[in-house]
């Protein structure tokens, strides 16, 4: 009788969000609680072929029994075996010299193959080193052991025959044969075996996905799954628009064609809260056992590639951000074996570049009709909206601009509330940027450093739409350095380059990203306009500059078109606007009491149409780089010295002006 050693098993699942055991069952067929059953004798392959096979199993996340693990002390050992079987997906019968002694192993068959008949469960042979016809007609060791138990049984002949019934099955069943065969190679097909049964059995991850199958046709094309290279794919797009939902799809479809596989989520949120070590012993965990870890020296760590440079490897890499999380978990494809596959999924595509990927895939935001077909299963459970909510829901996709995140997020809010709540949350959207969308696009922006930060806020809230050159020069006359930043924030997908008809390239923010940087600056101060750092909206503007609370905390002002007339301005408007590097002005203003200054750190000065005959001389603007005032009303110059810093200067149409600046002290 074969000795048991009872301890709770404790295996690896495909991850933690697509463990077999959570998918739904009908009810004819069991939910299963092990993906494979073993069924062995312990005598022969015990310490061996069985354990360098539930090894295997391990390491490719595929959750094994086998019977000297997973059962509780005290219980009845033999029903907890039966049902484990039933509790399994399929079983592998490992049929050796001696596996017919034990009837244990015997009954182990009888109710593994009367699952396959009740439940259609798959059974896989191998035949170690026996001769499977010997197992068919009971020979040699098979018939010895059954005489025996005709012997012992002799009362209860009907168990006798249903065990040579069930022999004769399994040996017609297709397995392996191990003879003449090296043992890793027979482990290697039958594990791939029970991870192909697996993978259809596992409830699709994209099911509910929508236009997700036309995106497949590209990430297969740069993947080229049946190519026997090594291929690092990169996956990029803005905060929210699906990279790692794509990357899960792409992983559940393929990872069956792979020796070992690995979805490694979070990298930076891991990277940030618990290092980089942490990253690698987390990887190692997945694609090893606790077992081959536990007590090694930490050095292991500094050598990943050591451990898979000779396996067939799918790896995916989601929310990478830093370059030092690439070198460290997949510097090279000299670490993988070949026909390995790395996914990383990020928001900065110069990351990618800067690594050498195969290719990128752009993820691009959804159409107007993906955008309604998702938000409707989200909030109405359907592929399109209820009669009396098609307007709304019209509306929130012009909202959400075809953000997979946003239309997730809101549909599943609005999700069985009413009309007026709906028209109220709505409303409320136009004036309070929904909360959950926002944290998780502030990560693309917190990810920058300081200049880029004010880079991306200056285009965000003032810029948008206009041409690269004239924004590029703007920002740069404010000793910014706006090529480099500019590339970084397309590269992370804060910002979009799109060429029009003359060959040139505009600026273009999509809309919850620009909601984001005027939330951002609007949280400065929330309660105190002149507290922010950019004023853009025409009452704060004009309540800032009509009763003369600037402060030191405003760097920049753009004040749009005014469509309901002047707006009256306070002589000393500017006075107390210390930091000021930026003014742009297109709406008519009224000066009552003319302009005593401008803020000396002035630097860009835009203002169409400059309604005064001279410009204020209240104080020395040393820092201007850019002045630009065509279609003023400006007749004398006033005596201003041009400043050496100036290089940009634009009086044209100003019709009144009778002297022109002296430009002798402009350096050539």
């Amino acid at each position: 009788m074969i000795r048991r050693n009872r301890r709770q098993d404790r295996s690896y699942g495909l991850g933690e969000e697509s463990s077999p055991s959570s998918s739904s069952a009908s009810s004819s067929t069991p939910t299963w609680k092990f993906d494979v059953f073993l069924s062995f004798a312990g005598k022969d392959v015990r310490l061996n072929f069985t354990d360098h096979l539930h090894h295997a199993f391990k390491r490719s996340g595929i959750r094994a029994f086998r019977d000297d693990e997973g059962l509780d002390r005290g219980e009845v050992i033999k029903q907890q075996l039966l049902q484990a079987i039933e509790d399994s997906l399929c079983a592998v019968v490992v049929l050796s010299e001696n596996y017919a002694n034990s009837t244990w192993c015997l009954d182990e068959l009888q109710e593994i193959l009367e699952c396959r008949k009740k439940f259609g469960r798959q059974v896989f042979p191998v035949f170690y080193d026996v001769d499977p016809s010997d197992v068919r007609h009971q020979r040699k060791s098979f018939g010895e052991a059954l005489a025996k138990h005709g012997k012992r049984f002799r009362k209860s002949k009907d168990k006798v025959e249903k065990w040579r019934y069930a022999l004769s099955q399994v040996s017609y069943l297709s397995g392996w044969d191990s003879r003449g065969r090296h043992e890793t190679e027979v482990i290697q097909k039958v594990v791939e075996a029970v991870r192909n049964n697996l993978c259809s059995k596992l409830p699709s991850y994209h099911d509910n996905l929508v236009g997700i199958d036309s995106r497949m046709v590209e990430i297969n094309s740069l993947l080229e799954i049946e190519v026997d290279d090594v291929r690092f794919v990169g996956i990029w797009g803005m905060g929210g628009i699906g990279k790692t939902t794509l990357a899960r799809v792409v992983f559940e479809r393929i990872f069956g064609q792979f020796e070992m596989f690995c979805f490694l989520a979070n990298v930076r949120e891991i990277s940030e809260r618990k290092g980089l070590d942490s990253l690698k012993s987390e990887l190692l965990l997945h694609l090893s056992t606790r077992e081959n870890i536990r007590g090694k020296h930490s050095c292991m760590f500094t050598h990943l590639g050591n451990h898979f440079r000779n396996k067939k490897l799918l790896l995916v890499l989601d929310d990478v951000n830093h370059a030092s999380q690439l070198e460290n978990l997949a510097e090279s494809p000299k670490w993988f074996g070949a026909g390995s596959r790395v996914i990383i999924t990020t928001r900065d595509s110069h990351l990618l570049k800067s690594h050498g990927v195969h290719g990128i895939y752009e993820v691009k935001t959804m159409g107007k009709d993906e955008s309604l077909q998702l938000f409707s299963r989200k909030a109405f459970k359907k592929n399109h909206p209820e009669d009396d909510y098609f307007v709304l829901s019209k509306f929130v996709v012009e909202y959400t601009t075809g953000l997979p995140l946003a239309l997730n997020v809101l549909g599943s809010f609005l999700c069985g509330r009413s009309l007026l709540e709906w028209e109220e949350t709505l409303e409320r959207m136009k004036q309070i940027p929904n909360d959950d969308i926002f944290q998780i696009l502030k990560v693309s922006y917190n990810g920058l450093n300081d200049e880029e930060k004010t880079i991306f806020l200056d285009i965000a809230c003032f810029f948008n739409g206009w041409k690269r050159n004239e924004v590029t020069q703007i920002l740069k006359s404010c000793d910014l350095h706006p090529t480099i930043g500019i590339n970084i924030l397309i590269e992370r997908a804060l910002l979009i380059e799109k060429k029009i008809l003359n060959g040139e390239t505009i600026l273009e923010v999509h809309d919850l990203f620009q909601e984001l940087a005027r939330s951002i600056v609007f949280q400065e101060s929330p309660g105190q306009v002149h507290g922010r750092s950019r004023l853009w909206n025409l009452e704060d503007v004009s309540e800032v500059l009509k009763n003369d609370e600037g402060s030191g905390a405003i760097q920049a002002i753009a004040l749009p078109y005014n469509l309901d007339g002047e707006i009256e301005v306070h002589q000393e408007a500017f006075s107390k606007m210390c930091n000021l590097r930026l003014l742009i002005i297109s709406s008519e203003l009224k000066f009552p009491r003319g302009l005593k200054c401008f803020s000396s750190a002035l630097k860009v000065i835009r203002w169409r149409s400059y309604p005064l005959e001279t410009l204020p001389i209240g104080n020395q603007m040393d820092k201007l780089v850019d002045i630009q005032i065509p279609f003023s009303k400006i007749k004398l110059w006033n005596g201003m010295q041009l400043m050496k810093t100036l290089k940009f200067i634009d009086l044209s149409n100003s019709k009144d002006l009778v002297e022109t600046p002296d430009f002798s002290e402009i350096p050539i």
